[in-house]
């Protein structure tokens, strides 16, 4: 057995949005009256009249609950500067008996991405929620206040997405992280719910403090919450090779990607085709429906934000030999035939009526098909 680590590099984050998506409709705010608690998943925000931004927010630190890609890629056809709230712990309770709840922190990874998409992040905490049951809490509320303060700090800060966060995280991860510890204590008592043990939570910390306890190292923190993510995709990424010009699928392999700055992530993709002979690499992130012909469309921008940056790979290397390769978004429901994104208009629409899809889905394949042409990279819809 061997891991297999596909090496790529990144010099830039090129991005075309095309009209559908510029047009689809983000809520204005204005700074002053903006409540991230009540506003819409991805929106835009007014700080005064000359600077303007957009927002998404997560509602867990853990993307795999969620769906943050999805909202972070509806603010992508704008301009300027985009930026998104994470909380940077979230604590839904002990939960009882088999039914355990989550207990989610921030990692590096995240960062990384990040960085990579140039998303200026804001680390977040709740300080306020409703009891659901003795185990359980839920309708949890960021603190606004220091959310708008650093909002008003990015729209100020000169500087691009990659340096704000190293030094959001350095400099203000310790505040916001223990703040975020007392308002769960502070909520378990008022609420008289149990939630986890926040000695874990201390212990962590502790773990990722440098040397002067003042500010976090960003070493430490990586080497600690990759450890265990990383083991894991590794393991997924174990494969046998047993004939060197055979084209070979691999579930979830890693990717290690560096950019210009230096920066080093650690991604994987849901499939990976290799043809060793013609030293070609396919890139595809996949996503599914069950129940319905098409993924849902918060499922496939997931997808969509994924395989940009994907697209955006300059050099790619397996055991030091280049190889060219594509990206694409394979989607598959319950259809009986397939289309292959870019396509001729007259080709979406046969495929449209041969499949009798609504008109919800029908707006979706073209805003796709234009997504695909502006960006180069293709987008295979089929059956599961």
């Amino acid at each position: 057995m061997s891991v297999m680590l596909i090496k790529a590099k990144i010099k830039e984050l090129k991005y075309r949005p095309g009209k559908s998506i510029r047009t689809n409709g983000l809520i204005r705010y204005r700074l002053a009256e903006f409540d991230i608690n009540t506003a819409t998943a991805s929106g835009i925000i007014e700080v005064n009249e000359n600077n303007t931004l957009t927002y998404s927010k997560w509602v867990t630190p853990k993307r795999t609950r969620s769906y943050p890609f999805a909202r972070i890629y509806d603010t992508y056809s704008f301009g300027g500067k985009r930026v998104t709230i994470i909380p940077v712990i979230k604590d839904e309770g002990l939960g009882a008996g088999k039914n355990k709840s989550n207990n989610d922190r921030i990692n590096f990874i995240t960062l990384s991405w990040m960085n990579l998409a140039n998303i200026y992040v804001i680390l977040a905490w709740y300080d306020n929620a409703e009891k659901m049951t003795k185990f359980r809490i839920t309708s949890q509320e960021f603190n606004t206040d220091y959310v708008n303060e650093k909002i008003k700090e990015i729209s100020e800060f000169q500087f691009d997405a990659h340096h704000w966060n190293n030094r959001h995280f350095q400099n203000d991860f310790i505040y916001v992280y223990t703040k975020a510890v007392k308002a769960y204590n502070k909520i378990s008592k008022t609420l008289s719910v149990e939630l986890h043990d926040s000695n874990g939570h201390e212990q962590f910390l502790e773990k990722i403090t440098d040397d002067s306890g003042k500010v976090i190292s960003l070493e430490k923190f990586a080497n600690e919450t990759l450890s265990k993510s990383k083991s894991a995709a590794i393991r997924e990424t174990m494969v046998r090779h047993k004939h060197e010009n055979v084209s070979l699928k691999l579930s979830k392999p890693v990717f290690e990607m560096r950019n210009c700055l230096g920066g080093k992530y650690y991604l994987t993709s849901d499939e990976v085709e290799i043809d060793s002979k013609n030293r070609k690499i396919a890139i595809l992130e996949c996503k599914n429906a069950t129940d319905s012909k098409l993924p849902k469309e918060a499922d496939i921008k997931d997808g969509l934000f994924k395989i940009l940056l994907f697209s955006q790979i300059e050099k790619l290397e397996i055991d030091g030999k280049g190889y060219d390769h594509d990206v694409s978004l394979k989607l598959t429901g319950r259809i009986s035939s397939s289309l292959i994104l870019p396509a001729k208009e007259d080709d979406i629409r046969y495929f449209i009526s041969s499949e009798n899809l609504t008109s919800s889905d029908s707006k979706l394949i073209f805003m796709l098909n234009e997504e695909a042409i502006l960006n180069g990279y293709k987008i295979i819809i089929g059956n599961n």
